[in-house]
């Protein structure tokens, strides 16, 4: 019976294992990526550096997309304001080419990829002709504007856009503008202090338009041929045309002649030049123009003798104006003037080549010479000083006043610069707005400006010395991004008077861009 027992134990089945609560397979949601939200950036209104238009409405901006005539960058989609349509699709960083070749063309650009062959269009303000509206590029006032043009593209994928392009610090952007040449002796100090009109009047002028075209000129000086010219009339807005280099994070000029106690000046009037201004200029040139630096280095500086140029530069520093190019001795006409804005410390230097002021030496007062030894050693000095950004300031002729080109001496004084290490170059001493070159180099785009032109310096007998422009230059940090012209025309011969650059201000801009080479 026990084996039968074991036979029949052995042959049953065993009972199949339950499985434990705890080993009941589970299935668990599969990960989900949380989306990356799409990166948003203003958008910068650009078109052709030539083209004279200078602002832009938001309505325009309307009629352009509605007629499909707005470039958009590929990948990018406007979230403000709202367009019923848009234009041709160009892939952002070839919008730069699509200007190039065609001047008018209006584009929609990331604002990391603005650059100078792209002239930023600001959206137009309350001022004459469009000024002060809010801009990317533009003076403090108009960075702080809220901005109304907006776009996104996605963060990641194959559609993203390099973050680079689409970057824009405004800590980081800064602009500088340059006058030109000021001396407000001769016509200016007649009308401020014969005519009984004040300082204040020459430093404070408005706009202007032109009573007609062109005409010879009736009544030359004598010694000098009729040349065409132009009959300006203002038109209000008193105070505009200063507020322009006023407004700016950075202004600069060049002033060209000596600058004496009030009580030892009287104004020139008859004979041959011998220039000078009163202190009493200075607290205009704070007030009205907002200068914050001046280069020195110009024909003029010897006209009162070692007394004028011991008095510029002690008045000067009384007043607190930075400023370079003429000195005690030549060590202090190499003296860079400083101005810190951005985070970076930005140097100016300054030398001369045109005849008439005494050379500074050692030990002689004067302006500093324009060779290749001075230009190293102001460059030398500058470096040592901790600048990080370096512009220089030529006062040229090349051989002769009264041209917008650079001529073999001015290029060789071009080549010491370069080689030196000036960043950016702006020129001066011609009498007429000379030619915007545009260059490549390795950190960026430098910029020759042969001259804005005669700010306050008289020379009425020419269309060409009785206009002007205020170079407006934009950087990113130490990059050159944006370059502007503000047109101007000099009323009486002594007050410059802001003019259309649609309109009247067409004559100096289209000679500027002729005398240019933009290419780089």
């Amino acid at each position: 019976m026990a084996a039968v027992a074991l036979l029949v134990a052995c042959a049953s089945p065993s009972p199949s294992p339950t499985p434990s609560p705890s080993a009941t397979p589970t299935l668990s949601p599969s990960p989900t990526a949380t989306p990356i939200p799409p990166v948003s950036f203003p958008l910068a209104v650009v078109t052709g550096l030539t083209n004279l238009k200078a602002t832009i409405t938001l309505d325009e901006l309307v009629t352009l997309a509605r007629r499909g005539q707005l470039v958009m960058p590929c990948g990018v989609t406007l979230t403000q304001p709202d367009l019923a349509a848009i234009g041709p699709c160009v892939a952002a960083d070839q919008v730069v080419t699509k200007l190039r070749s065609d001047q008018e063309l209006v584009a929609l650009l990331p604002p990391g990829l603005v650059e100078p062959a792209t002239k930023v269009l600001p959206i137009a303000g309350d001022g004459p002709f469009g000024l002060f509206g809010p801009d990317l590029f533009g003076d403090p006032e108009a960075r702080a504007l809220p901005y109304p043009i907006v776009g996104s593209a996605p963060a990641d994928g194959p559609a993203a856009l390099d973050p680079a392009w689409t970057a824009y610090d405004a800590s980081q952007t800064w602009n500088l503008t340059a006058i030109g040449s000021l001396c407000a002796d001769r016509i200016a100090a007649y009308y401020a202090v014969i005519q009984g009109k004040g300082w204040d009047w020459p430093f404070n002028g408005g706009t202007a338009t032109y009573t007609g075209g062109p005409f010879l000129n009736p009544n030359p000086p004598v010694g000098i041929s009729r040349y065409p010219i132009v009959q300006p009339v203002e038109t209000g807005n008193d105070g505009v045309t200063a507020s322009v280099s006023r407004r700016a994070d950075v202004a600069l000029a060049d002033h060209k002649c000596p600058i004496l106690p009030t009580a030892n000046w009287a104004p020139n009037e008859t004979g041959p030049p011998s220039l000078a201004v009163p202190e009493d200029v200075l607290s205009r040139w704070q007030g009205f123009l907002g200068l914050d630096a001046v280069y020195l280095a110009a024909d003029h500086q010897s006209d009162r003798g070692v007394f004028g140029i011991q008095s510029t530069v002690e008045l000067l520093d009384k007043h607190g104006f930075p400023h370079t190019g003429v000195g005690m001795n030549l060590d202090q006409a190499l003296e860079p003037a400083y101005v810190e804005v951005a985070g970076l410390k930005v140097a100016f230097v300054s030398w001369n080549e045109v005849t008439g002021p005494v050379h500074a030496g050692p030990t002689t007062p004067g302006v500093a010479w324009l060779t290749e030894a001075n230009v190293d050693g102001a460059l030398a000095k500058a470096r040592a000083g901790g600048a990080d950004l370096v512009i220089c300031d030529p006062q040229w002729w090349g051989g002769d006043e009264y041209h917008p080109d650079l001529w073999a001496s001015q290029q060789a004084a071009v080549g010491w610069m370069d080689q030196a290490g000036c960043d950016q170059i702006v020129g001066g001493g011609l009498h007429v707005s000379g030619g915007l070159f545009l260059r490549q180099q390795p950190d960026g785009v430098s910029l020759i400006d042969a001259g804005p032109g005669n700010y306050m310096y008289g020379q009425a007998w020419w269309q060409e010395t009785q206009e002007g422009v205020i170079l407006d230059m934009t950087f990113r940090g130490k990059t050159l991004a944006n370059v502007r012209l503000h047109p101007y025309v000099m009323i009486l011969s002594a007050r410059a008077a802001l003019t259309d650059p649609e309109g009247d201000g067409h004559y100096v801009l289209e000679r500027i861009w002729k005398a240019a080479e933009l290419d780089y």
